[in-house]
């Protein structure tokens, strides 16, 4: 297993555990990987499964926003569960494992272990053994059908990234900018199709922005476990370097996090200027981001949503059998209803992501399957593996028109002119009223990638003859 230091001479700022995750996933796509599922294999996992898109390769990885040092011995449940999943699959068809932390501790331990460089058989057989002495019964019954050479295969295919949030984000930057392991087999096997189309798109455009930023300080015990908690977690709020970047004036805010505050110590900005601001480039737009997806989540989650953030933010409907009975309707489409095979419910959400392109700022809705036991709490481990691998959209051809409907439910459910949160709260939080939003509902390009699979085979065989006589390099 190497071991990569992807951090350079400086000291990183500690952030959330769903921030670090959104950067892991951001950092995979830069190395051409595509998330299958975020679903544990177990409830006591918190696995992101990546398949690379050129290859087909599969990797599982781990996130841990460590700031104080992951050891292998703090690690060692999570180690057998995944190597029990990696076993479990046939030879070939085996994930390589990734484990992206802040920092680690017991340094030699973990190149002892798993570097191939330096690895210490000894000390790999000894650990494998207390592996069967700090997990649970069920999994010791079942690492004893193992052996250390199982083990030992397990620890090749593990691969450890050491670096802060801030370390990530400039990498996946850099491979973003580099497009070096991008594989797009329309455009790199063949030229596309020169033919204007239209292509519809899951992009709101902020068309207008807030006017108000508060930067206020905090106190010295303020924490983001503290000042980010079950009150104040869809805010439109970022704790950052002992200051609370606010969208919300602070009188406003929950008692929960103003009691981590100065409140009468704060300083306003016009938002569009901090827009503007050259420095701090990428402190500044993780800042914006953050407090863009936070009106999103603050006006969902006050038109009766739930906010997962679990790996990222994922909004969903909630289902209230009282109010709502076994389905729950915006106009004639549903939007949460009870399984009729199953106990469970299926909500159709959307995963939120704040994007920003040529200097404007966008919402980005992944229409995604939320199941839940009771309505609101959402099923976990092998529960929700087993719903999601029974009720699987195709991962990897989109049903475009089922999308764009979703899509549309969205926009009607969130961006109208009067929501539910405008009317009650649109005068304490002016910010509601001053965030404009408009979709864009299509993108005309002058090519196409081709129609079906004979005119790709078409495509592909005029490239090679082309090749092949020399008339292309």
């Amino acid at each position: 297993m190497p071991i990569y230091n992807l951090y350079k001479e400086r000291e990183g700022t500690a952030r959330r555990g769903e921030d670090y995750k959104e950067v892991v996933i951001e950092y995979m796509e830069g190395l051409n990987y595509m998330v299958e599922r975020d679903s544990a294999f177990h409830s006591t996992l918190d696995d992101i499964q990546f398949v690379n898109k050129a290859t087909g390769d599969n990797v599982v990885a781990e996130a841990k926003a460590y700031s104080t040092g992951l050891s292998p011995n703090d690690f060692r449940d999570e180690l057998a569960r995944y190597f029990l999943e990696y076993i479990k699959q046939p030879q070939p068809h085996r994930f390589d494992f990734y484990i992206f932390t802040e920092t680690l501790s017991n340094d030699q331990l973990w190149k002892a272990l798993f570097d191939q460089d330096v690895t210490d058989n000894q000390k790999l057989v000894d650990f494998y053994k207390k592996l069967k002495d700090s997990v649970n019964d069920e999994v010791v019954d079942r690492l004893d059908d193992t052996d250390v050479d199982e083990f030992r295969d397990f620890a090749i295919d593990t691969h450890v990234f050491v670096g802060t949030y801030d370390d990530l984000r400039q990498q996946a930057h850099q491979l973003e900018k580099t497009e070096r392991f991008q594989y797009e087999p329309y455009l790199h096997s063949y030229e596309p199709v020169s033919e204007e189309t239209e292509y519809a798109t899951n992009l709101f455009q902020v068309t207008r922005y807030p006017e108000t930023l508060y930067i206020i300080e905090t106190t010295e015990e303020a924490e983001s476990a503290r000042v980010y908690n079950y009150n104040n977690e869809t805010f439109p709020i970022k704790l950052h370097e002992r200051k609370l970047y606010s969208l919300v004036h602070p009188d406003h805010l929950p008692g929960s996090t103003r009691h981590y505050l100065h409140e009468d110590r704060f300083e306003t900005l016009d938002f569009e200027e901090f827009l503007r601001t050259s420095s701090q480039e990428e402190e500044r737009e993780n800042i914006v981001r953050s407090l863009l997806r936070g009106i999103f989540t603050l006006v969902a989650r006050d038109n009766d949503c739930l906010i997962d953030r679990e790996k990222g933010t994922t909004v969903y409907p909630e289902l209230d059998r009282q109010q709502h009975g076994s389905e729950r309707k915006l106009g004639r489409s549903w939007v949460a209803k009870e399984l009729d095979s199953y106990p469970d419910v299926i909500h159709r959400g959307v995963k939120v992501r704040v994007r920003r392109y040529a200097e404007q700022y966008y919402y980005v809705l992944l229409p995604t399957q939320v199941f839940t036991s009771d309505g609101r709490r959402p099923v976990k481990g092998e529960r929700k593996s087993q719903l999601q691998n029974d009720f699987s959209p195709n991962r990897f051809h989109a049903q475009n028109s089922k999308y764009d409907r979703q899509l549309r439910v969205w926009e009607e459910l969130l961006m109208s002119d009067q929501t539910q949160l405008d009317r009650f709260m649109g005068e304490k939080i002016p910010v509601i009223k001053e965030l404009e939003v408009t979709r864009i509902d299509s993108l005309s390009l002058n090519v196409r990638p081709p129609k079906d699979g004979d005119e790709r085979d078409e495509l592909i065989e005029s490239a090679s003859d082309l090749e092949n006589t020399g008339e292309i390099e």
